[in-house]
């Protein structure tokens, strides 16, 4: 049995009332909510960490819910497969192309950073930084970053956070990470401490406000859970990220409503 943790509404801080907040999903003992205040969908219990370094590792979880989609809802399954050519229509984001566009060099941290392999494209004109949950994979991001003047954190990322000084990054990535996270507000506060006047993080989060979602509803391939636990649409996550003083840049190409995720641009415009 899974550890439940509750937490209040990660956007406005209001408590969680079923009896008022909108029921999105409910499944396996777990639901997805509206807040009744401000209208942010997510998961008003998590699993802990530790939860999903066994129980609920991500590759256990990818196939299983993969292979429950497709129990109920083979027909629409089948179409979404069928049609993932869409994808390919336009060419795939890459991080640092997007940071290079805005950010001469300097150091670059990966939040969430596996393996580290998402920073090493970077390398040349900046240092790769980490910060990863998993003992294993922060070493091995450990050790490939450190020829390069680099390291990584084994930490929770708040707390990994916390060991750099004010400004010390250039450029952040978190890349399919801040939907994972339960405290989502107060990593973008530590974040903007962290990052310089003038740097930039780049997010790519699922698309809670994709058409795809709208006709999948609950079956929709975003809604993973328990490791899902925040749902953004373009306006969620620009007012999360501006409340922390980011000016919020959400390309066309890359945050369409035909998308099941989309990419964000956050510039550190304070002085």
């Amino acid at each position: 049995m899974v550890e439940k943790h509750e937490r209040p509404c990660p956007s406005c801080a209001t408590r969680h009332d079923p009896e008022e907040d909108r029921q999105v999903l409910s499944r396996d003992g777990w639901s997805v909510a509206g807040c009744r205040v401000c209208g942010f969908v997510y998961m008003p219990q998590f699993a802990p960490a530790e939860a999903f370094v066994d129980d609920l590792a991500w590759e256990k979880q990818f196939e299983r819910e993969k292979t429950e989609r497709r129990k109920r809802v083979s027909v629409l399954q089948w179409l979404e497969d069928a049609t993932r050519w869409r994808h390919r229509l336009i060419p795939r984001a890459r991080p640092e192309n997007l940071v290079r566009a805005r950010v001469d060099g300097g150091r670059v941290l990966d939040i969430g950073c596996g393996t580290g392999s998402h920073a090493l494209p970077f390398l040349g004109d900046f240092v790769p930084f980490g910060i990863e949950l998993s003992r294993a994979l922060a070493q091995e991001a450990a050790d490939s970053f450190a020829p390069h003047g680099g390291h990584c954190v084994h930490a929770e990322s708040r707390a990994g956070l916390a060991t750099f000084a004010e400004g010390f990054f250039d450029a952040a990535v978190l890349r399919s990470y801040l939907e994972h996270e339960a405290y989502p507000n107060e990593v973008l506060a530590e974040l903007a401490r962290v990052l310089r006047p003038g740097g930039v993080a780049i997010v790519k989060v699922p698309n809670y406000g994709s058409l795809n979602r709208m006709v999948m509803g609950g079956n929709w391939c975003g809604f993973r859970i328990p490791d899902h636990v925040n749902y953004f649409t373009k306006s969620s996550l620009t007012q999360m990220a501006a409340r922390h003083g980011f000016d919020v840049e959400l390309p066309l190409l890359w945050s369409l409503p035909t998308d099941d995720n989309m990419w964000a641009i956050l510039r550190a415009t304070w002085k």
